[in-house]
């Protein structure tokens, strides 16, 4: 081989990486300006999960007989939540701890907690009314978004929150003499609300009783999607 065809190859890989790949946006002209924006759509959507934490709790001052008493009412709850359809359990946390007062003998306490879930507020409520009255008694209460619901609105919030950036971005522009040349870096979150808080369910304003069923309003939760970008302006 001779000399001169030795760095034939190099030569090739050199240009190849120089070249700028297909479809890559040119870079900003060195007079643009790049702008930040971002946007938020927002709407509130009926909440159409209801959540509730209920828990056998016990104290007494034999621990034998606090972890039987849980055994037994749990015992009694769960297949009375599995024949109702369309309710979902999730059983939780099991604790036994001794309590040693300044006056007075020692007590056990002992807990084990559930959470139920459905879209059927009444017949959950229902359920969660005959629950108590077997021992069982409500830790917290939260009306929840599905998944499905938050998704039905995201392609329309996200129309409004592109609609909102493209008109705020020609208005800056407007404002400083410029045009939009290019947007770059496009960035489109999806839908998200705020996680609801357990709480406790009221009625009459105190902890719900045994003989009475929980009461509950759903109401609306806020959905939004935000956008962002960096858009180029030219003179």
């Amino acid at each position: 081989m001779r000399s001169s065809e030795k760095f034939v190859v190099p030569l090739l890989l050199l240009v190849g990486l120089a070249s700028p790949a297909i479809g890559q946006a040119p870079p900003p002209s060195s007079n643009a300006t790049i702008l930040h924006l971002s946007e938020t759509a927002e709407r509130n959507v009926p909440r159409d999960r209801l959540r509730i934490a209920l828990a056998a709790e016990v104290v007494d001052p034999d621990a034998a007989k606090v972890q039987a008493e849980i055994n037994r009412r749990m015992s009694a709850a769960l297949p009375r939540i599995k024949a109702a359809p369309d309710i979902v359990l999730e059983t939780g946390g099991y604790s036994v701890y001794q309590d040693n007062p300044s006056a007075g003998a020692p007590r056990w306490h002992g807990s084990q907690s559930l959470t139920l879930e459905a879209a059927d507020f009444a017949k959950l409520l229902a359920l969660v009314g005959s629950l108590q009255q077997e021992g069982l008694v409500i830790k917290g209460m939260a009306p929840e978004l599905s998944r499905e619901a938050r998704q039905s609105v995201e392609d329309e919030l996200t129309d409004v929150a592109l609609e909102r950036l493209r008109k705020r971005a020609e208005r800056v522009a407007g404002g400083l003499g410029a045009k939009v040349d290019a947007y770059r870096d496009l960035q489109i979150g999806n839908a998200v609300t705020p996680q609801p808080l357990m709480r406790a369910a009221k009625v009459g304003g105190e902890i719900s009783s045994p003989a009475v069923s929980p009461v509950a309003e759903p109401g609306e939760a806020p959905v939004s999607v935000t956008v962002q970008a960096n858009i180029a302006l030219t003179k």
